[in-house]
């Protein structure tokens, strides 16, 4: 199923069936063209998680850490040149994470993205975006799976 989002209230109730889905360790790919609202999709689902800080793009510093009852960790590669670039990052804190993380353009990470990462596609068109949670893990079926249950267009 492909979730169709008409306005800001309905990504922010998609972002709330999301957030009381995830888990600890979850690694989430979002995947969108610039401007999709990858962003502002991790913005509301940290709103739902309890984060208080005002969540932006970590796009010039890769990544961004915000607290909450777990770490928050949100990623930009958009930038990134070549992913040894990751090396210097401490990569495995965030992609074997003691908390949850995002990451924007996680294509750019190459063979240093886990493979069970869970992949979030948003998709633009006239007047809605289109998300899809692609189901090429356990964890990204089970999501998909509580989603479907609560979040009908």
């Amino acid at each position: 199923m492909k979730y169709i989002i008409k306005n800001l209230e309905q990504l922010d109730r998609f972002a709330g069936f999301l957030a009381s889905t995830l888990e600890k360790s979850d690694v989430i790919s979002l995947v969108g063209d610039l401007g999709a609202g990858k962003t502002t999709l991790v913005q509301m689902v940290g709103k739902h998680l309890g984060i208080d800080d005002y969540i932006t793009s970590p796009t010039f510093s890769l990544v961004n850490i915000y607290e909450s009852d777990m770490p928050f960790y949100h990623l930009d590669l958009y930038r990134m040149d070549d992913p040894d670039e990751l090396l210097g990052l401490d990569f495995e804190t965030y992609f074997y994470p003691d908390g949850i993380t995002f990451i924007e353009w996680a294509e750019k990470g190459a063979d240093y993205i886990p493979e069970d990462i869970i992949e979030i596609r948003i998709n633009v068109s006239e007047n809605h975006r289109l998300i899809e949670i692609v189901e090429n893990s356990k964890r990204a079926k089970e999501i998909k799976g509580g989603i479907d249950e609560n979040f009908g267009n």
